[in-house]
């Protein structure tokens, strides 16, 4: 996907020329011919450099670092529309509304280069420009006439990167030639820190099979949490079931009865339950976990047993 920015460009000559030339027309008629053919041939000249800058770029707009160390590269390319080289200077800054973070632009090493193609397969030059997105580089150089200039930016999240956090830089472009200006830019790329969770260090619930006199049982899962501790739930594929069972019990318990796993839902066999705190807004991890099995009785009636 590629994308072209807002352009400005700065105009303006001919005031004087349009003066010299009112000026001396009036000195003989071969003249004043002569003049108005110079001055028709300099507009032409003028029209001809002027400037015409856009960025493109076909990089991901959204992008996600799953640990710290981790680089994302950006291709953004400076299309010159212009039949003059260009010498232009291309910068980025961060944005700062909505959910971005100020926190994560300074944790985030930033380099550009120019490049061959768009890959940005090459390495870092030793030179590069270096910076953050809270106070990124500066790439400079000359495009061609009628060229296009590959820039390649390589952001590193930094060890002391925040997790759950958004950046969204925004490039952009200026130049000039003869005295024409032009400026460009590119926006609408996010980069968010979405670290992988780490391992779970859950513990292993007790599980006790109670017949409940129908020829069917029920299970009831068990841990071993302190006194005054948090207040605790039951979830069954993910689902909170059940009641909240209090810091305050001596005995922290909960039944899985074969309502909580429907067969629509959890076909026969072994099933996960865990246990999380809910003393939050949100649901903490899983502390506590454990398997129960569902089945059929001899009678075919859906039951819940330990393992």
């Amino acid at each position: 996907m590629s994308g072209r920015g807002a352009r400005r460009r700065l105009l303006g000559r001919g005031a004087a020329l349009v003066a010299l030339v009112v000026a001396l027309v009036g000195t003989g008629t071969g003249t004043g011919w002569a003049l108005w053919t110079a001055s028709v041939d300099a507009a032409s000249q003028t029209t001809l450099a002027k400037v015409d800058l856009e960025l493109e770029s076909s990089s991901p707009r959204a992008v996600d670092y799953t640990a710290t160390g981790q680089s994302v590269t950006t291709a953004i390319v400076v299309v010159n529309g212009s039949t003059v080289p260009v010498d232009f200077r291309q910068s980025a800054t961060a944005g700062t509304t909505g959910a971005v973070s100020a926190e994560l632009a300074t944790r985030i090493d930033v380099r550009v280069w120019p490049a061959a193609t768009a890959s940005c397969t090459s390495a870092v030059p030793a030179d590069a420009p270096s910076g953050t997105w809270a106070s990124p580089p500066i790439a400079t150089g000359t495009a061609p006439a009628s060229s296009r200039v590959t820039l390649c930016w390589r952001s590193t999240a930094a060890s002391s990167a925040p997790d759950r956090a958004t950046v969204n830089p925004r490039f952009e472009v200026t130049g000039g030639s003869h005295g024409w200006t032009d400026w460009a830019s590119i926006e609408d790329f996010y980069q968010n820190t979405r670290y992988a969770t780490p391992a779970s260090t859950a513990r292993a619930l007790g599980c006790l099979t109670t017949d409940s006199g129908d020829d069917t049982s029920f299970a009831t899962v068990s841990w071993d949490a302190p006194l005054d501790s948090d207040q605790w739930s039951l979830f069954v594929g993910g689902q909170r079931v059940g009641n909240t069972v209090s810091g305050q019990d001596p005995t922290k318990q909960h039944v899985v009865t074969r309502d909580m796993v429907p067969a629509s839902l959890f076909p026969d066999g072994r099933v996960v339950v865990d246990v999380r705190s809910v003393a939050g807004a949100e649901p903490g991890p899983v502390a506590w976990t454990g398997d129960v099995v569902v089945g059929p009785n001899p009678r075919g009636q859906r039951q819940v047993s330990c393992p």
